[in-house]
């Protein structure tokens, strides 16, 4: 019988993942918000609810009553006919654990329990329980605001549980701490706000496929903050580039020694298996961890940029992981280089409006190309500034044999497509 596999997110940034599920044999039922989101239609099936709320989830899987315990499947099998009775459930380039978990809870799939969740998506808990077990993280706290509270060291205000970079402000001379925190708080479904120190060095992303409490193989990637200064005081990443090369060779094993930790600290995957998302930075010499995510990475780090760099099938890891079976070893190679830049918006097309964009998407691309592009943007669409991940105009992936030929080819690609937009 073949598996059933809910995904949570129809975003453009799914399609390869949802491919990735039909390829392996499983059934995809893609849930989205939105109905017309561009993985409904390479799905199974499509099923519109939030992807941040099970009560919505559950209600569209067709379970009608309120789900307090662990269903038993059979039962539920016979529960009423034609009911989606999913094997598993993944979080697909989107932020929503505790949605994902509360489902698998109900369901009795495979998957983190709702407490160990939660703290994937509360970033100040989380924190706390990582500088409880002596895991390296900037000093952070709750801030209500109150100028007085505001800690000497605080550099960065953001919310809590938000997701996308969505109101993460540096506190600079253009961004008062009471405008920060309102605009921190906006973006927060709780309304708390946490101070933050920053700190300078390497940022990078990291993936780690993770199985009964042991990292198997940890992807590393350098984060492109190069227009930290354009866009402040909003922390917008342009691309990244894989795999992180630095004079120090055992990196990548001192990374995923402290992801195994940080997992430990945090009860992620001590039984079971799946991927964790780190950002982390390289300060003064040490690794710290700014936060993770238990879930797979979007942006195409993980469905493009891993197979790309390593040969490391990532999102195939994650989809056996989230239908319970025991994962095996990857066997990494040294595949090349990967760089992702995107293409932002001139002063002067704020407020403009997008006409035409000459150069089309290539989102059904497969992976074994060496060029991939997609749009954020379509024509009708007015342009606003640049304040979180989700306003940038598209991305260009690109692979190279070295990562100077990488890196060019992206700011080549980026450019051509920013020529090709037509704003009036």
């Amino acid at each position: 019988m073949i598996k059933v596999l809910i995904l949570l997110g129809g975003g453009i940034e799914s399609i390869p993942i949802i491919q990735r599920v039909k390829e392996l044999g499983f059934r995809a039922v893609v849930v989205d918000g939105n109905p017309n989101a561009p993985g409904m239609a390479v799905a199974d099936e499509a099923l519109t609810a939030s992807c941040y709320h099970s009560t919505e989830i559950l209600s569209v899987l067709d379970v009608v009553n309120q789900v307090s315990e662990v269903i038993d499947r059979k039962m539920l099998k016979q529960y009423r006919k034609g009911a989606v009775v999913p094997d598993g459930i993944l979080c697909v380039a989107i932020d929503a654990p505790l949605a994902c978990a509360e489902v698998a809870e109900a369901f009795g799939l495979p998957g983190l329990s709702v407490e160990a969740a939660r703290l994937s998506q509360d970033k100040l808990n989380q924190k706390h329980i990582l500088r409880s077990c002596s895991i390296p993280v900037p000093q952070s706290v709750a801030w209500d605001g109150d100028d007085d509270n505001l800690p000497i060291w605080a550099d960065v205000v953001k919310p809590v549980d938000s997701r996308g970079g969505r109101g993460v402000i540096r506190l600079l001379l253009s961004a008062g701490p009471s405008w920060a925190y309102e605009q921190a708080r906006s973006y927060s479904s709780t309304g708390r706000v946490m101070a933050e120190q920053w700190l300078d060095g390497p940022q990078l992303s990291t993936e780690s496929i993770i199985q009964d409490g042991r990292v198997m193989f940890t992807a590393v990637g350098l984060r492109n903050y190069a227009r930290l200064d354009e866009f402040a005081p909003y922390v917008v990443e342009d691309g990244f580039d894989e795999p992180f090369g630095s004079d120090d060779e055992d990196i990548e094993i001192v990374i995923s020694e402290l992801i195994e930790q940080a997992c430990r600290a945090l009860g992620w995957y001590q039984s079971g298996a799946g991927t964790v998302k780190g950002d982390l930075v390289i300060h003064d010499g040490r690794v710290y961890v700014i936060e993770l995510a238990a879930r797979l990475s979007g942006g195409f780090f993980a469905s493009h940029g891993h197979p790309l760099a390593y040969g490391v099938d990532f999102v195939g890891a994650a989809i056996r992981a989230a239908l319970g079976y025991t994962l095996e070893a990857p066997k990494p190679y040294a595949r090349g280089y990967v760089s992702q830049r995107y293409v932002f918006p001139s002063l002067g097309d704020i407020g403009k409006t997008i006409y035409a964009r000459a150069i089309p998407e290539t989102v059904f691309m497969p992976i074994s190309e060496l060029f991939f592009n997609t749009w954020n943007i379509k024509p009708g669409d007015v342009v606003h500034p640049i304040t979180c991940h989700p306003d940038r105009w598209g991305q260009a992936l690109l692979w190279g044999r070295t990562p100077n030929e990488a890196r060019v080819k992206a700011e080549a690609a980026v450019a051509a497509m920013k020529h090709g937009v037509v704003v009036r």
